[in-house]
């Protein structure tokens, strides 16, 4: 099967998935409508028992209540009619969109009409298959892509990410297709200088830079909730960076100019030895929820299968630039205090920004009591800065050498060979 081919069939899955999801939203309104109808009866029937116990005196008013409910219960059962309409019509798409997928699948893959996917597990199961052979073919899928987002945070993962999608781009001569997006979550969040290493490391390669970035940072964002995220709720993840970098996916697009559906593969750094949830995400993946009838956004992890250990071995042998913070052995280059974080690193973390005469720790500790929400369940901000006091009374400001970060996962020859290569780079 050719890569046309499958595109073809993803988009008709996308499509697919696309009608059953308005069809169960359209069958939950048409329930709610119900419900509301049913309440609006009740009401109706309370209304004409008590025209009928009213005393003369009140009777004027029940008659009133009683005409308000009748107009309100019309309206409710109007409501009913619009929403089974619509559900009926969704559920006549949906099949006929599981109908095509299904033939389409059948002529292309030869199967029986037993094999077509008419249900949601057949269609995620030919979803699969088809999102693992194009993740199997990566100068294959660049070819096609009418894009490619490299989505950066500045970080070791990112960089690394960023240098296999250009190889891959320029043997495929599409070099020219490639645009490094970085969100910004705010000055006050991050890590001095990461928008500037983002930079960098775009224009090492003589790629287009964007930056994205919400109206409201990750402080002012905290603030407004009155929350700090957790590991179920990342908001500066989803809202700081997907919702930001998603919303350059349409002008991307209009730049594009194309008369037919355009193909966007954005790029993301993670890694399945991050954590077990990142494990169970695919290395490629429709984004239904940003693909539309003018583009098919395809999720795309370059450095998904490789260890924190082959990350560095990548930016030794490729001589990647990394920020400073890593070889203070903190292990993330995000929030300047990661929720995600342990105790020890967030420690770490104000400490540096003592060295470095940053006035994040305060700022923090400062929003932490204006909202009254511990930073952590298991631990409050005030107490890691304590702890980072106490640290800093017994040992003095923390130290770090250029290279630090190499020595600690690949010893101190790699760290050598590296440091090396860059002052000859330079």
């Amino acid at each position: 099967m050719d890569l046309t081919t499958r595109l073809h069939l993803l988009n008709l899955v996308r499509l697919s998935a696309s009608s059953e999801s308005t069809c169960r939203a359209a069958e939950r309104a048409e329930r709610r409508a119900r419900l509301r109808r049913k309440e609006a009866a009740a009401a109706r029937r309370r209304c004409r028992s008590a025209v009928r116990t009213a005393p003369s005196r009140d009777l004027d008013d029940a008659v009133e209540a009683l005409a308000d409910a009748q107009r309100e219960y019309e309206a409710r059962a109007g409501q009913v009619e619009a929403a089974g309409l619509r559900w009926r019509r969704a559920l006549v798409a949906s099949e006929r969109a599981d109908a095509r997928l299904g033939g389409e699948l059948a002529r292309t893959r030869k199967l029986t009409s037993a094999g077509q996917p008419r249900r949601k597990g057949a269609r995620l199961a030919a979803e699969v298959s088809l999102l693992a052979e194009l993740a199997a073919m990566p100068e294959d899928l660049i070819r096609a892509a009418s894009a490619l987002l490299v989505q950066s945070s500045g970080g070791k993962d990112s960089v690394v990410m960023l240098d296999r999608v250009v190889q891959w781009a320029k043997a495929a001569g599409c070099l020219d297709k490639v645009v490094v997006v970085h969100a910004d979550i705010g000055q006050e969040a991050e890590w001095p200088g990461v928008r500037d290493l983002a930079r960098r490391q775009a224009e090492r390669y003589g790629l287009r830079f964007v930056v994205v970035k919400a109206p409201v940072g990750f402080l002012g964002m905290v603030e407004k909730r009155g929350l700090w995220p957790d590991a179920q709720n990342r908001l500066c993840t989803s809202t700081l960076k997907r919702d930001e970098a998603a919303k350059f996916f349409t002008q991307i697009v209009e730049e594009l100019g194309l008369d037919e559906q355009a193909l966007l593969v954005n790029c993301l750094g993670i890694r399945a030895d991050e954590s077990p949830l990142r494990r169970r995400k695919p290395e490629l993946a429709i984004d239904h929820r940003a693909s539309n009838g003018r583009r098919l956004v395809l999720t795309w992890h370059p450095v998904f299968h490789l260890t924190e250990r082959e990350i560095w071995q990548e930016i030794v042998d490729n001589t990647l630039d990394y920020h400073p913070v890593y070889d203070t052995l903190i292990p993330r280059l995000s929030c300047t205090f990661c929720i995600l974080a342990s105790f020890d690193v967030l420690v770490r973390a104000v400490r540096l920004c003592w060295v470095w005469g940053l006035e994040t720790p305060k700022t923090y500790v400062d929003l932490e009591d204006r909202i009254g929400h511990r930073f952590k369940n298991k631990f409050s901000l005030a107490e890691v800065v304590a702890e980072a006091s106490r640290l800093e009374a017994a040992e003095g400001p923390i130290t770090w050498r250029r290279g630090d970060a190499i020595r600690h996962h690949l010893g101190k020859e790699a760290a050598d060979l590296y440091l090396q290569q860059l002052a000859l780079a330079a």
